[in-house]
């Protein structure tokens, strides 16, 4: 079974500091967001607008992972997240000692989604596509076909709701 790396772990993390089912997000405050920074070893020097940021960059991930499982994203998200990244001090280099250098902590979150993408991992992580849900996961099959978080919860859900729709029409 294949495992995330570092960079898409952390992708995944600041996607999921939202949780539809359990009604939480880790970014509705500051102290929340500096909390997490730090749990991360991230640079927790944050304000309110690098907390609108952060808020504004992860609906923009969480939008373009549920298009990675089939899903329609909101284009409005994934552009504004798109600006979010444009404005960000991050810079690559050619240096060996120095590849990358993200200053600040939503630059280590833009690096790590540059890093997710070029090693092309990006396209195991998906959003469930379960609108009570919505978690973001980590695809680790081989043929990349996982659509659910979860089978026994989030997939049982939808065969579900398929059966009951199939019992309704017949």
């Amino acid at each position: 079974m294949l495992t995330p790396s570092p960079s898409t772990s952390l992708i995944e993390s600041f996607a999921n500091t939202v949780d539809i089912e359990e009604d939480t997000d880790l970014l509705s405050t500051l102290e929340g967001l500096r909390t997490w920074l730090d749990a991360r070893d991230l640079p927790a020097e944050a304000d309110t607008a690098t907390l609108e940021r952060a808020r504004v960059l992860r609906a923009g991930i969480r939008e373009r992972l549920l298009a990675a499982n089939g899903g329609r994203p909101d284009e409005a998200a994934v552009a504004a997240a798109d600006a979010v990244l444009a404005g960000l001090p991050l810079t690559v280099r050619l240096s060996v000692e120095e590849p990358l250098r993200a200053d600040g902590a939503l630059a280590a979150i833009g690096a790590a989604w540059a890093t997710t993408v070029a090693t092309g991992e990006w396209q195991r992580l998906k959003r469930c596509p379960d609108h009570d849900c919505a978690w973001v996961f980590w695809d680790g099959t081989r043929s990349r076909t996982r659509r659910w978080c979860s089978m026994r919860v989030c997939g049982n859900r939808a065969k579900a709701r398929a059966h009951a729709e199939r019992q309704r029409t017949t």
